[in-house]
């Protein structure tokens, strides 16, 4: 339990199905700090995320452990990001990605009779079956600690806080668990924007990749005295978000002329990366040269360039590199985790 005169916040990124990274590196770390998997709500006043991070700090705050989300990404991805109900991680190739941007239509819109069980539709049907209780869809108010999400309103160009704490800066106290997530998870390209509330929502990592600044000051909203600030921040890894050209439909085509999507594509995840690593490293430099008491450990590890690790790709190889990529970082890092535990534990 949190001890009033520390603050303790969980922040993580997004990245799409990379999230199955930063999910299995908290299990090793839940199981080195020997809490409750089901209590992890417990031991932070706050757990924020964005997009993919966002979903798993709703759902980490709503009791769930990170065993019981891993089907999310093992079980559901595969198909969220898939173009067919059928075949899993059926992926768009390269010809059809371009055409599909120049239609502006998001690469998995689902639609028609099995329209729950792939794409977008799945990935709602999920989402919201995920936050209820007793049948019954649960609101932010249902959350066992506070959380602060980021989204896009993108219909009126504004930046959008939901959360459960009651100010005025915040948006949506009695909002759905649900609607938060598929707000702040709305990828661009990738997923349709979310219309709610006569308002079309866009994803959170357009505001704010990495909410890690955003989850201390709601702490200290609540903890107005407290000194001593811990911040575990987990990333989804540095690497290239996309843009995966896949397999041509004739491997006797000549490639097609891509380089200004590409560009974009390099110049999003450019943009992404560097916002969420300056806020890291503002804490870091707070946690290392100052004397603030503040405890900070950061987790994302340099992924290998020669993956596919576009946000989209689910395939077993990938999802099996995650895993193993966040064994080793735990294990090469213990010490450094160690310690880290050892000040929440305070």
């Amino acid at each position: 339990m949190s001890r009033r005169d520390t603050l303790k916040i969980l922040e993580i990124d997004g990245g799409g199905q990379r999230g199955y990274l930063p999910l299995k590196f908290l299990e090793l770390f839940i199981q080195q700090w020997g809490v409750d998997p089901s209590k992890i709500w417990q031991e932070f006043d706050v757990i924020c995320g964005t997009s993919v991070g966002g979903i798993m700090a709703l759902s980490l705050a709503f009791g769930l452990t990170p065993a019981e989300m891993s089907p999310f990404f093992t079980t559901q991805g595969p198909y969220i990001f898939s173009l067919s109900s059928i075949i899993p991680s059926l992926r768009p190739n390269l010809p059809a990605k371009l055409a599909l941007i120049a239609t502006n239509t998001p690469f998995y819109q689902s639609s028609g009779p099995t329209a729950q069980n792939y794409g977008s539709g799945l990935l709602y049907k999920t989402v919201q079956d995920t936050f209820k209780i007793n049948g019954i869809p649960a609101t932010l108010q249902n959350l066992k600690t506070k959380v602060i999400i980021p989204t896009y309103e993108f219909d009126t160009k504004r930046y959008v806080l939901f959360s459960n704490l009651n100010y005025p800066e915040f948006t949506g106290q009695n909002e759905l668990i649900s609607n938060a997530a598929l707000a702040t998870g709305a990828a661009p390209v990738y997923l349709p924007p979310l219309t709610m509330n006569g308002h079309v929502y866009k994803d959170g990592g357009i505001y704010c990749n990495n909410p890690a600044q955003f989850g201390k000051a709601l702490a200290q909203m609540i903890k107005p005295t407290a000194r001593r600030v811990c911040i575990l921040s987990l990333g989804t890894g540095i690497g290239q978000m996309g843009f995966d050209p896949g397999i041509p439909d004739n491997p006797n085509d000549p490639p097609p002329q891509i380089s200004t999507v590409e560009e974009i594509f390099s110049l999003f995840s450019i943009a992404s990366t560097g916002a969420q690593e300056s806020i890291a490293r503002a804490f870091f430099l707070e946690s290392s040269y100052t004397l603030q008491q503040t405890y900070y450990y950061r987790f994302q590890p340099q992924l290998d360039s020669t993956k596919n690790t576009e946000l989209d790709n689910t395939d077993p190889d990938i999802l099996a590199y995650y895993e193993q990529t966040a064994q080793t970082v735990f294990n090469n890092d213990i010490d450094n985790i160690s310690t880290f535990i050892g000040h929440l534990s305070l």
